[in-house]
Formats: C-alpha cells, structure tokens, sequence
C-alpha cells in the first residue's frame, strides 16, 4: 500500500511540475511578444496592401497573404488559395477599383497570429467610394512576415 502511495505521490508532483513548466513557459512566449512593433508591422502591410491596389499590381498583393489564406466572403462560397484570391482583384481592378483605405481599431495575438480589427473602404480610381465597412483579418507569420491568414469585410451597406 505504501508503495502505491508513493507511486501517486511522484506522479501527481511530475504532472504538477509539467503543468507549472507549460504555464512558465506560456508566459515567456507572451512576455517576449513586443505589441508595438507587431501593430507597426500591420500598419506597413496594410500600406503595402493599399499601394499594390493602387498599382494594380496582383503579385505584390499576392505576396501579403499566406499560401493557404482564405478570403471569406460576403453572400457566396469563400476563396481559398493565394492564387485564387489573385483572381477575386482582377475584376476590381478591371472596374477601376484601386483605391482603398484601412484604419485598425484593434490588435490581439502573440508572436504567431494576431487578429486585427478595423474599419476601410474600397473606391475607384477618381475617388468615388463604392463600399465602406468593417472588417477582421487574422495574420499569421510566414516566411518572417506578417501576412494574412483569413480576410473578411463586412460593408456597412449602400453608400449615399
């Protein structure tokens, strides 16, 4: 019976020393992620994203999303792919749609994803806004960047 007790007791202290490692470990990975520069960071991808737009050029703003993003859509089946997201901009572009700007209202993550919340608006090239909205983007660190993982937009609907 002793030894049973024993036994119990150096199991339950690894599982309590295994639980306090993970916990140590959970707070140094959080401790070591720097908020500011990951906000600057989505602040510089967002730029990137309006200047590609502007420059219709697809390549940059295919760069800015993960190989296995997904563009969720609004009213039809999502967009999953980098290349196929490509395609969702070329009739955007076509119909003059290249301008666009982007404003977070939030930022929550760690070192890995970070999910960000703001508001935006797309417009043709003269400047007529043709959707204003909400929108949520997760990135995810790939290759050494921020790019975006999962991309939804959420229109406020008919613009006056």
């Amino acid at each position: 019976m002793k030894k049973n007790n024993r036994c119990f007791s150096y199991i339950v202290t690894l599982v309590i020393l295994c639980l306090m490692t993970n916990s140590t470990q959970s707070q140094n990975k959080n401790a070591s992620f720097d908020s500011v520069a990951a906000v600057k960071a989505i602040k510089v991808q967002l730029r990137a994203y309006e200047k590609a737009l502007k420059n219709e050029d697809t390549a940059a703003l295919g760069k800015l999303y993960c190989r296995d993003a997904e563009l969720m859509n609004h009213g039809s089946p999502s967009t999953i792919g980098r290349n196929n997201i490509l395609k969702e901009f070329v009739p955007m572009i076509n119909d003059s749609i290249t301008n666009s700007g982007f404003v977070t209202t939030g930022i929550w993550g760690d070192n890995h994803m970070l999910i960000e919340q703001g508001t935006g608006y797309f417009a043709h090239a003269n400047g007529k806004v043709v959707s204003r909205g909400r929108y949520l983007l997760i990135w995810k660190q790939e290759d050494g960047e921020w790019r975006i993982f999962r991309d939804t937009f959420f229109s406020d609907g008919k613009i006056k």
